[in-house]
């Protein structure tokens, strides 16, 4: 596709479900911070904007069908449990496992902490082994961690530094003792497909161990899939499909022995009693919806991510030295680990306020600290510190790509000069 004839210079193709975009509204303003008119958001890893047509699809159930789905005895309950249980049956069929299999969570690390903590704590538990690949998300090696005091012992299986997990070690430390490995199917902070799932797999089922995924990333920008992915329980989130926030799914497969979690929240019995709580009926509808637009739309997303991906580094390459996490593997479209040499990333994000990245390095309490995906893949701290991530969304166009791929490389080039002198200047 040729950018510079492209239609898509000004506008997304996308663009007409997305009526909400910040840099549309620059007068919007809370706690003296106000959203600028010329803002390019370029964080769609953590959050995405909610599709126009899945905030129709959710309005009903905020204002008119507002009743609790736990309650069947009169017309209004009535209405919301056949709206729960549609919900249900879509998500089912989007990721090809049975209606029951569908647990409903309030978010990702909710869904990661049930699994984890559901499988430690049930009280016929036997088996006392969780390994976990070193790039998992931290609501999974947090938690984990957190599970000594139930007698889990937590091992790490090492990735190499294009961020595959080491299939040879992991074939050793999977045994009858093991009772899950996860391993995400594409890593959030980079893109990287982990390539190793079907070995682990098969590593798990033969040790009887199960197999956890958080797909994540890999529904949202791949096509996370039961007839591509021998998993046995999953994680999927609203919060990364433009379907809002507040719901999310735990898959959990039926399996002999069956898969047997304590539940974390107790009282109702909802969700077979695995998750008790009012359901978000209007966010659980706005993730069902989600899941089917991205499923029935996913190869026209991915083509137009990939090629607002393929400007943004054509132009940034083109200023500037940069290099790019896992560049030689295969990566999902639109998420991209860059690292910029003898520039901070923290630094580099302040001076380009505008454009909205993340950090490869989390600041906590002030204090900067590297990723501990790129520390995996062996990246020594002076190039983690140097990394941020760039995660490109469907409302995105090729002119914001060319303007942040500018503006990026003219402050790197700026704080390089800046800390030239400086040290100069201090010597």
């Amino acid at each position: 596709m040729n950018s510079t004839h492209s239609n898509f210079s000004k506008h997304s193709p996308f663009s007409s479900w997305f009526n909400a975009q910040p840099n549309k509204h620059p007068q919007q303003r809370f706690g003296g911070v106000a959203l600028p008119d010329n803002l390019i958001y370029l964080d769609h890893a953590a959050s995405t904007p909610l599709d126009s047509r899945i905030l129709e699809c959710m309005t009903p159930w905020m204002t008119t069908i507002y009743g609790n789905p736990a309650n069947r005895l009169h017309p209004m309950g009535e209405l919301a449990e056949h709206g729960l249980a549609r919900a249900r049956q879509q998500i089912a069929e989007c990721i090809g496992v049975q209606f029951d299999e569908v647990t409903f969570c309030s978010s990702a690390t909710e869904a990661n902490n049930l699994l984890l903590r559901g499988l430690a704590q049930h009280p016929l538990r036997k088996r006392n082994k969780i390994l976990i690949s070193a790039t998992e998300h931290s609501s999974i090696l947090t938690t984990a961690d957190a599970l000594k005091g139930f007698g889990i012992e937590t091992q790490i299986l090492p990735v190499d530094h294009h961020g595959q997990v080491d299939i040879l070690l992991a074939e050793k430390l999977i045994d009858e003792n093991t009772l899950a490995v996860c391993a995400m199917d594409a890593n959030n902070e980079t893109g990287i497909i982990q390539s190793s799932l079907p070995a682990l797999a098969s590593f798990a089922h033969s040790k009887g161990a199960l197999l956890h995924v958080d797909a994540v990333q890999g529904f949202a920008r791949a096509h996370f899939h039961n007839s591509t992915t021998s998993f046995d329980t999953a994680t999927l989130s609203a919060a990364k499909i433009y379907a809002g926030k507040g719901a999310a799914a735990l898959i959990v497969k039926k399996k002999h022995p069956r898969i047997r979690l304590c539940p974390q929240l107790t009282g109702g019995g909802h969700e077979t009693g695995l998750r008790s709580g009012t359901p978000n009926l209007p966010a659980i509808i706005g993730l069902a919806e989600g899941m089917q637009l991205q499923y029935s739309e996913r190869r026209d997303r991915l083509h137009y991510l990939s090629h607002l991906e393929s400007i943004f580094t054509s132009a940034l390459l083109g200023q500037i030295d940069a290099r790019i996490a896992g560049k030689d593997v295969a990566r999902v479209p639109g998420i991209l680990m860059l690292q910029i040499p003898n520039v901070n990333a923290m630094k580099l994000i302040e001076n380009t306020k505008f454009i909205c990245v993340s950090a490869g390095s989390a600041c906590k309490t002030l204090q900067a600290t590297t990723s501990h995906v790129l520390k995996a893949m062996g990246q020594e701290e002076e190039e983690a510190l140097s990394s941020f991530r760039v995660s490109i969304g469907l409302p995105n166009t090729e002119a914001e790509m060319k303007i942040a791929a500018d503006l990026i490389a003219a402050t790197a080039l700026n704080l390089r000069t800046e800390s030239a002198v400086w040290s100069t200047a201090k010597n």
